[in-house]
């Protein structure tokens, strides 16, 4: 699918460097043969601007997907502002001409068969594209892509580890351009995070369990809107902000609103609560309030985690502990942008005993490009520094001078071994096309830590450099065998050893037949016992 460029100037609006070679690098992607393509930048650089510029430059009939009112309404501003031509909007009860050059539309909405319908078929748009991209493998988003086909696809996102990486690598096919927080902060775009924990004596998160790949939320706000947790929170915020001004982050709407009711205990009048239920337009009035100073902190659940722009605040308090980097980043983002006379973030991250789980922190944002042990250590320095870029920086120069003294003492050892090697390709065993051909659609990255972690589990032998593309589909293959009730990939590979196509196997024949050969020594069994073995049993799953 190759999309034709119109010849048109764009925007006229003034760029940031990183934001035009964002905006090539799209572009480039989009003239050739790939149908989507990914631009990940951190919370506060802009991704709309680098959005409405290609949407521009493209110069063809798009369409823009947003989950919540208050992005579609921000999309549709920068797009008039930038453009000097007001996007039409689709949304619950606002209904686009079905013949608008730039629809701005609510992905729920538009997701409805009759809405998609009204705009025309496949082709009826050349480029959509996608805000807070993140949210693309979710059905709705799915149904939309798929339904207009013949549109290129440009997705706009600040977090794209979400806890399944698979999903989006089966959304998008490429990484056109990255850049994340530490190289923003580092040049100047954002502003430096100082990170200060708060220890709360009254959390503790041991008992609470996981649902999907973060704390289970009831648990959790049970312990966390506790009276002597609110204060645990509430007092040091108002010790530490001295003058700033706040966004602090609940487990719940019912913990939003006693946590400002706590803080004016403390600081009378300074804090005040909304929620996905407050009315609109009284959303809007406090907000309006907040950024004129006239009240500190405000506290809220899950209503300012994307799309909320605010360069005045310069404290982020973050009373809903999480095994998601993702909604960490998206929180922490809220508080990252310059503005005048805010020389820093100060980010009060609330903490008490985690107990089996590691929760996500400043390091973990900050240090992608270092691996586990040097942000373990960094995590423990980080308390004393209070500067987690310098605290990661400080680590990486130890752990690097430990490892050579380690490499040095290792250079003079040798042994006599006696080996035997055998390769394994997992791609073949599990019947999967290996991707390493074809261009990565993570561009090449190496595999996640996450990934290798959960291929581990699995007992999967990993290809040497495997990218996030193969790991991306050596777990999508593993989890639809547990979808289907086929066997495992170490029962494959040892089947597959002997003789046996596993590929479409089920567990309960599976265990059959390695049993039955078990019992035989692992000699060939006969053609007749394979036979009576490999054939399905009467009530058998697979």
């Amino acid at each position: 699918m190759t999309l034709q460029l119109a010849l048109v100037p764009g925007a006229g609006h003034a760029l940031r460097p990183y934001q035009e070679a964002a905006v090539e690098s799209v572009l480039a992607h989009l003239r050739g043969d790939a149908r989507s393509t990914l631009v990940v930048m951190a919370t506060g650089l802009g991704k709309t601007e680098v959005g409405v510029e290609v949407l521009a430059r493209v110069g063809k009939r798009t369409l823009w997907l947003a989950h919540r009112d208050e992005l579609v309404r921000q999309a549709a501003d920068r797009i008039e502002r930038n453009t000097g031509r007001r996007p039409a909007i689709d949304k619950a009860e606002e209904m686009a001409p079905m013949l608008a050059p730039v629809v701005v539309a609510s992905v729920q909405t538009i997701s409805q068969d009759a809405r998609l319908a009204r705009f025309g078929g496949p082709g009826a748009f050349a480029l959509v594209v996608v805000d807070e991209a993140h949210h693309a493998p979710a059905a709705s988003y799915r149904k939309v892509l798929d339904y207009y086909s013949g549109a290129k696809v440009l997705g706009l996102t600040a977090t794209p580890d979400r806890a399944d990486e698979l999903a989006m690598g089966q959304v998008f096919d490429e990484v056109s351009y990255t850049y994340e927080l530490p190289d923003a902060i580092r040049d100047g775009w954002l502003c430096p995070i100082r990170c200060q924990r708060v220890l709360c004596e009254d959390v503790r998160l041991a008992d609470v369990g996981t649902v999907a790949g973060d704390l289970n939320q009831g648990q959790l706000d049970a312990i966390m809107r506790a009276e002597a947790v609110l204060h645990q929170v509430a007092k040091p915020t108002v010790d530490l902000a001295g003058g700033r001004r706040g966004l602090l982050f609940t487990t719940s709407i019912e913990a939003a609103h006693r946590l400002a009711e706590v803080l004016n205990r403390y600081k009378p009048d300074s804090a005040m609560a909304l929620d996905g239920t407050t009315e609109m337009g009284e959303r809007r009035r406090i907000i309006a309030r907040h950024q004129r100073g006239e009240f500190q902190f405000l506290c809220n659940c899950a209503v300012f985690t994307e799309g909320y722009d605010d360069p005045g605040l310069s404290l982020i308090g973050i009373a809903r502990p999480t095994k998601s980097r993702a909604l960490y980043a998206q929180m922490v983002g809220r508080g990252t942008r310059n503005a005048p006379g805010k020389a820093d973030l100060l980010l009060l991250d609330f903490v008490g005993n985690s107990g089996r789980h590691h929760l996500v922190s400043a390091v973990d944002i900050l240090g992608g490009r270092y691996d586990d042990e040097v942000r373990a250590l960094a995590e423990r320095k980080v308390s004393d520094t209070q500067d987690p870029m310098r605290a990661l920086e400080e680590a990486a120069r130890e752990i690097e001078e430990e490892r050579k003294r380690a490499a040095a003492r290792r250079a003079g050892v040798r042994a006599n071994v006696r080996y035997a090697t055998q390769d394994v390709d997992p791609f073949a065993v599990l019947g999967v096309p290996d991707p390493r051909h074809i261009d990565d659609r993570f561009g090449g990255a190496p595999a996640s830590d996450r990934q290798l972690e959960t291929l581990a589990k699995f007992k999967v032998p990993l290809p040497a450099t495997c990218t996030k593309r193969q790991a991306s589909r050596l777990l999508g293959q593993l989890f639809q065998r547990i979808d289907k009730n086929l066997c495992t990939f170490r029962m494959a590979d040892v089947l597959g050893k002997r003789g046996y196509d596993a590929r479409e196997m089920s567990m309960t024949t599976a265990k059959r037949v390695l049993d039955a050969l078990a019992n035989n020594r692992w000699q060939p069994l006969s053609r007749d016992v394979r036979e009576r073995l490999l054939e399905r049993q009467p009530g058998e799953d697979g």
